[in-house]
């Protein structure tokens, strides 16, 4: 049989169009959060920092709620992004394998919030006002938080003792994360690794010798 080649698809100039538009009002919305604020941005701000028509967001977000959640599917996306270059971590359930792989998540989780810093607090404000979207992002927390479930899971079968069960040891990580990087002013691989050293020591206490 010859081979035919099939051409592929290309979007067309409207498409691209549309898209450079959700990425300028996206970008938009980012600027105006940092700057005044989830709460006290409105639709109009975020179009007149895109320069675009007003009636233009509707094209693509529902609500200002909508267009944060494509910025929070942006973070996820980086993550992901940040993770695939670093290289995998050792599960090993001993000091060295732990200190490692620790510094490895908690590296893509800095990295990835250090980045993002004006979407995670026009996020945490907007969960605060609206009971709705708190619980989608709950979800969406859940699930960037997987990586590090799965991590954990590994470690305890290798013998770790984690101080909970690896979901709610996830989330006590992740928290003492954001809050140390939140007030963190100092060089960013010295941050990490004082955390690392922070979070490794407390999961090598319960783990078995090496």
């Amino acid at each position: 049989m010859i081979p035919i080649d099939i051409p592929t698809s290309r979007p067309t100039k409207r498409q691209l169009r549309a898209l450079r538009t959700a990425a300028d009002l996206k970008t938009a919305a980012r600027a105006v959060f940092a700057r005044q604020g989830y709460l006290n941005t409105k639709i109009t701000d975020i179009t007149m920092e895109a320069g675009r028509a007003a009636g233009s967001f509707y094209n693509h977000f529902d609500s200002k709620e909508e267009i944060l959640a494509a910025l929070a599917v942006d973070i996820g996306a980086d993550a992901d992004e940040i993770a695939g270059s670093t290289p995998p971590s050792p599960t090993a359930a001993n000091e060295q394998s732990i200190y490692q792989s620790t510094r490895m998540h908690v590296a893509v989780f800095w990295h990835t919030y250090t980045a993002h810093r004006d979407v995670f607090a026009a996020i945490e404000q907007a969960t605060l006002a609206n009971p709705a979207f708190a619980q989608r992002m709950r979800a969406f927390r859940s699930e960037q938080l997987q990586p590090w479930i799965d991590w954990l899971t590994e470690l305890s079968d290798q013998g770790a003792r984690l101080p909970a069960e690896p979901a709610v040891t996830a989330a006590m990580v992740a928290t003492t994360a954001e809050t140390m990087i939140q007030f963190w002013r100092g060089d960013p691989e010295t941050g990490i690794d004082n955390l690392t050293i922070f979070i490794a020591t407390g999961l090598s206490a319960g783990s078995a010798p090496s």
